[in-house]
């Protein structure tokens, strides 16, 4: 008698637990959606939306082009790169050779009407080498090589020649090059940013022509490069003055190239 009554009183107790588990299948029943059961657990699954909410809007229409540009010049101004070497077996006879030297060119510089601001010392050094015989043993002798290297920066350029001449007359024996540049560039990369923008737009025209399409608003544009007309200097030479005259030199032309990618709108 007394196991009936605790097997009712476990059947009362799991009443409760019974009614509540249909309670909330009832209630995900109701819900959209679907049921899902894994593992003996069941429960609602929440529907997905695919549609698009209404500030979404769909990818833009573009043109994605490249531009460049091209200005040529004549150069306005030159860098001379000139000096002096000695080799003395006497490092006080290297030194004072050296500035002798030194001092001529210099005053020859100034008497050709250069400011000073216009002339830079880039080198002075000194170094001393051990001197072998044929058979790679050392001498014992020493010798003293001393550089001394100016740039020369020259707005006349009709001077370049004579300047040469005459610094090579005063003791110069080195010239290690002669380059050509613009002082200001900047109105030369705007000649060339301007084709390089036209060329840009004149391909964006004829792409979106082709494709039934007419050109929108510019919506990105980037620069690559404005780089400044400076060419290359020549090797160092070792030079001794000589009769003849002036030095020929000539400037040529000078260029500067742009390029540029823009992103053009696409309209119907």
């Amino acid at each position: 008698m007394q196991e009936v009554q605790n097997h009712m009183l476990k059947r009362y107790r799991l009443f409760p637990i019974v009614a509540g588990m249909l309670f909330v299948l009832l209630i995900a029943g109701c819900a959209p959606g679907a049921i899902e059961s894994t593992a003996g657990v069941t429960r609602a699954v929440a529907p997905s939306v695919s549609t698009l909410s209404a500030g979404q809007e769909s990818m833009p229409r573009t043109v994605t082009v490249s531009g460049s540009g091209t200005a040529n010049a004549t150069p306005d101004i030159a860098y001379v790169q000139l000096g002096v070497q000695v080799i003395e077996s006497d490092a006080e006879l290297a030194v004072k050779e050296s500035t002798d030297r030194m001092t001529a060119v210099m005053q020859v510089i100034k008497e050709m009407g250069i400011e000073e601001k216009d002339v830079q010392t880039t080198q002075y050094n000194m170094s001393v080498q051990q001197q072998y015989d044929r058979d790679g043993q050392p001498t014992g002798e020493i010798t003293y090589r001393i550089s001394n290297q100016v740039r020369v920066k020259v707005r006349d350029l009709t001077k370049i020649g004579e300047l040469l001449q005459k610094t090579l007359a005063a003791g110069a024996n080195t010239v290690g090059g002669v380059t050509f540049s613009i002082e200001d560039p900047k109105a030369l990369q705007k000649q060339a940013r301007d084709l390089a923008i036209a060329d840009a737009r004149e391909k964006a025209e004829q792409l979106a022509a082709g494709l039934g399409a007419s050109l929108g608003a510019v919506r990105q544009v980037s620069e690559f490069s404005a780089g400044r007309p400076v060419p290359e200097a020549a090797p160092v030479m070792e030079m001794r003055a000589i009769g003849g005259g002036e030095v020929p030199v000539s400037g040529g032309e000078l260029s500067v190239s742009v390029q540029i990618q823009v992103v053009f709108d696409l309209a119907e």
